[in-house]
């Protein structure tokens, strides 16, 4: 009998594209990895923060369909809402995810989840921009501020001995979009760098405000997180000049085997070119033969060849980590913005762990919905 595998995503009619490339680079990673007796049921879970939504896809999953596995996209917090299911279904449950959410829960064992670390990422981006002691403006978007990358990134410039010295954040809508606070910033701090954090149209708005008000308006050097850097995002961007500094998660600049693997692959039966959606679907079908095999619990310290380099799963976070990229953003020959990617930055299991384990004091509040910025 075939292999029954659900896959529960976000509406395709709010995010056609990103529905359409996790379910491509997913199907067409079973094929690469010989996987053809398959059937994929999927379901749609909107923006993810329905609880009582994505329990019920999941029920009819397992107790209509029948499936053997549960891949879903879905934030950490949103992941854990279901764990207690997946213990009582007995059914695995593999998360795939931008990795810029905190978990508050304990692992659970029929639980696993593939992340792009952008808290990891954000981190070390803080880090660099902190180091020396400088001090730092904090630049977010109200949406990306939302979630845990501005707060990893503070973490970072801690760690750097640096301090944030003033905040922007900018407003949503694109009629009302100005960078004007933010140069009333640089000009009344003694900042020396400042960290980014916007991600979809925002970079878009962001990049072209600079633009505008250049040269005040980038002065300083720029560090951003690894969604501000997504290169199908910055193909749109007019670059506004100045010094961009990034750790990126993967790109399309990679050259390895697994790489051109997938990318032939989307081009040959797709005619599309490989992006981070379709990443997570090529990667979720690796670790699906995995379990097919061998069962969750054969995914501990299980690692992987992954076009973004080797992929491993920490045994006490249930999460994968892999390395990650310095990078600049730069202009290209049109005007418009390019990604370069220097050099690898290998992840060890102590640092994966760190990030992991990373919790604000005290309350604090997030959005609920998915991340699906990138």
């Amino acid at each position: 009998m075939p292999h029954k595998i659900g896959f529960l995503m976000p509406r395709s009619g709010e995010f056609p594209s990103m529905s359409f490339d996790l379910n491509d680079g997913f199907r067409l990673g079973l094929a690469q990895a010989g996987i053809t007796d398959v059937e994929i049921i999927t379901d749609s879970i909107g923006f993810g923060e329905d609880t009582q939504l994505n329990h019920s896809r999941a029920e009819k999953l397992v107790m209509n369909d029948n499936v053997d596995l549960i891949v879903a996209y879905a934030t950490s917090l949103n992941a854990e809402a279901l764990y207690d299911f997946a213990k009582t279904a007995g059914k695995p449950i593999l998360f795939l995810d931008a990795g810029m959410e905190l978990f508050e829960l304990p692992p659970s064992p029929n639980c696993y989840h593939i992340t792009l670390q952008g808290m990891h990422a954000s981190r070390l981006t803080g880090r660099d921009a902190g180091s020396g002691g400088r001090n730092i403006i904090s630049a977010t978007s109200f949406y990306d501020g939302g979630y845990r990358a501005p707060w990893a990134i503070a973490q970072g410039i801690e760690e750097g001995k640096g301090r944030t010295c003033g905040n922007y954040v900018s407003v949503f809508k694109p009629e009302e979009f100005s960078v004007d606070q933010l140069i009333h910033v640089i000009e009344n701090t003694e900042a020396q760098g400042i960290t980014v954090c916007f991600s979809m149209y925002l970079v878009e708005l962001f990049m072209k405000g600079l633009k505008e008000k250049n040269p005040v308006s980038t002065s300083l050097p720029f560090y951003c997180s690894p969604f501000t850097a997504e290169e199908q995002w910055l193909e749109k961007c007019d670059f506004p000049g100045g010094t961009f500094h990034a750790i990126v998660p993967w790109s399309i600049l990679l050259e390895n085997p697994a790489q051109q693997a997938m990318k032939d692959s989307l081009l040959k039966n797709k005619n599309k070119t490989a992006n981070l959606f379709s990443l997570l679907g090529w990667e979720a079908a690796q670790v699906v033969d995995q379990i097919i095999k061998g069962g969750t619990s054969s995914l501990d310290n299980w690692s992987f060849e992954s076009p973004r380099g080797v992929v491993c799963f920490h045994p006490d976070s249930h999460c994968t980590y892999a390395p990650l990229y310095n990078a600049f953003i730069e202009g290209n020959e049109n005007g418009k913005c390019k990604l370069r990617i220097t050099n690898p930055i290998n992840i060890n299991p102590e640092e994966h762990l760190t990030v992991f384990r990373s919790r604000p004091e005290g309350d604090y509040t997030r959005w609920r919905n998915n991340y699906f910025c990138i």
